[in-house]
């Protein structure tokens, strides 16, 4: 993985509470085993810091926080010091209507608390405008064992190492024994906690029930504790309603630790004066970005789980709420009509639709010729198809099918003739993979899964000289890395400055909870299930900022098209400044929050002196 560096830039002091971006950089190296030499070591030098910072402030008490960023390629372990944190700092967030955000902070005790609660309490303006607590929410980083190639790789190890990963409201739902390195998930049975083994080596797994009533995360923030001379991480989601005012609100969250207030940790939120646009492409001005991950999200699989109908409708709709709001616009779900309306009511954008073809497998690998009975059951297979969707969307523009899976090149020739069928309804059809694709069949494919690097400018390139393709990548890399500046960047302005318009990577993973259950691969798990639904990760919140960096950038490129047609002189000129900022960026090292800093500083500018000309 690339290590990503500042980006240059002058404006972000310009807005108010953006606040200086903290550096990226690889993750810190710290020992695995709290109970090793070297930790507690670490743990020493640690609270000596602190101990300073806490004196030069002239602060009294034993809990200190430092505010932190949320999305940031440090592994933040118990023993690692936050060398990017700001001690004593206000929680910064700044987020556009209807906008999910996170701010993060840290912990630490001089002497341990067993019992540490939270209050949050609303954000309010000067002018009067509130933003409810009911819109933050809290949870708790949970470190626990996975894989030795977690954070850097998708590829199984026989080892075990600790990880920052799961988003909980209970840190008790998963129990970590450190003296022997293993993870156990707590099962509530007749009100007593039991714990089952969820680590076991590779051909030893017991296939562990995540769905089982007793084991799931909590509705509520519980109470937490904390280690002496530990770090531990708390994650905060601000929610900004639709319709919320535009201002600087304020706030705080207040820690109790053992019975006494121990601090009122300053948070500050500035809401922008705008909502963000569903995604659009960065070459292709007007075309859909589909964001979604391979995998479905079908009902069905609900009601095998919860075999309770009400239960399973309940639990799907919290499940797709989950989604949408991390940024998956664009579900595979089960294609029936009951599954697509749920998806339009919840109000999913229905183009483009990924959705299936109807067509018969013929099982030509390694090539042959199609016969005319495998020709017109091709095409019945296409009337079929139109006929559904002509029926559930209303419009067979753009539905997005797949037929095969890295095929080689006697495969694409052999069957790219029944592919007329489809295009005569604006019917997508291709297959994920490599260069055979392009090669013998790039002048019928309708899109391109491609397996490989989002930076891959010269793959990408001869499909986007195509003309009008919904190109994608996966594989380069798999989900699986708990980094979510990573996955930030993979799934975001990496591949959207590169000339990808389709997020589609392989897979959302639910499961399962051992890292070591397989042997090539590790669990590539965006997110985790429990019998609550969806357990949130760092990576899943990567996911989010990701897409969210695109809607950023597609405003941004939206509001300079209105500068360019402009007949006013300085507004067309500030438009092109934006566009050489655009220009100048460098997606696979530039710093991601001073680069989001300063297309909202541009986005401003530009819609103030939009709106100055025509008053």
């Amino acid at each position: 993985m690339r290590r990503p560096s500042k980006a240059s830039g002058g404006m972000t002091a310009v807005l108010l509470f953006l606040g200086a971006a903290f550096s990226l950089c690889a993750a810190d190296v710290a020992p695995d085993n709290p109970a090793s030499a070297a930790f507690q070591v670490n743990q020493k030098n640690n609270r000596a810091r602190v101990q300073e910072l806490m004196k030069s402030e002239k602060q009294t008490g034993d809990v200190a926080f430092f505010a932190v960023q949320p999305m940031s390629e440090i592994m933040r372990l118990g023993d690692v010091f936050p060398r990017d944190g700001r001690f004593n700092g206000e929680l910064r967030a700044v987020a556009a209507q209807d906008e999910y955000e996170p701010v993060s902070f840290q912990l630490f005790a001089l002497n341990g608390k067993k019992r540490v609660t939270f209050a949050l309490s609303d954000l309010k303006s000067k002018k009067g405008a509130v933003l409810p607590a009911k819109n933050l929410d809290l949870k708790v980083v949970k470190i626990w064992y996975q894989n030795g190639n977690r954070w850097t790789s998708y590829f199984a190890d026989v080892d075990l190492r600790l990880v920052p990963e799961l988003l909980l409201k209970d840190e008790n739902l998963v129990k970590v024994d450190t003296k022997n390195p293993a993870n156990y998930a707590r099962i509530v049975r007749d009100g007593k906690d039991t714990f089952t083994w969820i680590s076991a080596p590779f051909g030893l797994d017991s296939g562990f029930n995540a769905y089982q009533k007793g084991f799931r995360d909590a509705d509520e923030m519980q109470p937490v504790t904390l280690d002496k001379d530990t770090f531990k991480q708390f994650f905060v989601t601000i929610h900004v309603p639709k319709d919320q005012a535009p201002g600087i609100y304020s706030g705080s969250i207040k820690v109790t630790a053992d019975g006494k207030t121990a601090l009122d940790i300053p948070l500050k939120l500035r809401v922008l004066p705008f909502a963000l646009p569903l995604p659009e492409s960065y070459q292709k001005p007007g075309m859909p970005v589909i964001c979604s991950v391979m995998g479905g999200f079908g009902l069905a699989r609900t009601r095998g789980i919860y075999k309770d109908e009400a239960l399973s409708q309940k639990m799907y709709r919290k499940q797709m709420e989950n989604i949408k709001a991390h940024g998956i616009l664009h579900p595979h779900v089960d294609q029936t009509e009951e599954n697509i309306g749920l998806v339009r009511k919840m109000g999913f954008p229905m183009y483009p639709w990924l959705g299936t073809n109807n067509m018969p497998w013929y099982a030509r690998n390694f090539g042959g010729r199609l016969t005319f009975d495998n020709m017109m059951a091709a095409k019945a297979a296409s009337e079929k198809t139109r006929d559904f969707y002509m029926k559930t969307l209303g419009s067979t523009k753009d539905v997005i099918t797949s037929y095969g899976d890295e095929q080689g090149t006697a495969f694409v020739v052999c069957h790219r003739n029944f592919h007329k069928y489809f295009e005569r309804f604006g019917i997508r059809v291709a297959s994920a993979g490599h260069g055979a694709l392009f090669y013998k069949g790039a002048h019928l494919m309708g899109y391109h899964a491609m397996g490989g690097s989002p930076d891959a400018e010269q793959r990408i390139k001869k499909w986007r000289d195509m003309g009008d393709k919904f190109i994608g990548f996966y594989a380069d890399q798999h989900t699986g890395s708990e980094n979510p500046a990573f996955i930030r960047r993979q799934n975001g302005m990496l591949g959207y400055m590169h000339g990808l318009n389709f997020i589609y990577n392989y897979e959302f993973a639910r499961g399962p909870w051992n890292d070591l259950a397989y042997d090539l691969y590790k669990p590539m798990v965006v997110a985790y299930e429990n019998y609550g639904g969806l357990v949130d990760t760092l990576q899943w919140e990567g996911f989010r900022e990701a897409v969210d960096d695109i809607r950023y950038a597609t405003l941004l490129q939206q509001e300079i098209r209105k500068g360019l047609a402009s007949g006013d002189v300085e507004y067309k000129t500030e438009a092109r400044k934006a566009l050489r900022f655009l220009a100048l960026l460098e997606p696979d090292c530039m710093e991601l929050d001073s680069v989001r800093e300063e297309m909202i500083v541009y986005i401003l500018k530009l819609r103030g002196m939009a709106a100055g000309k025509k008053g």
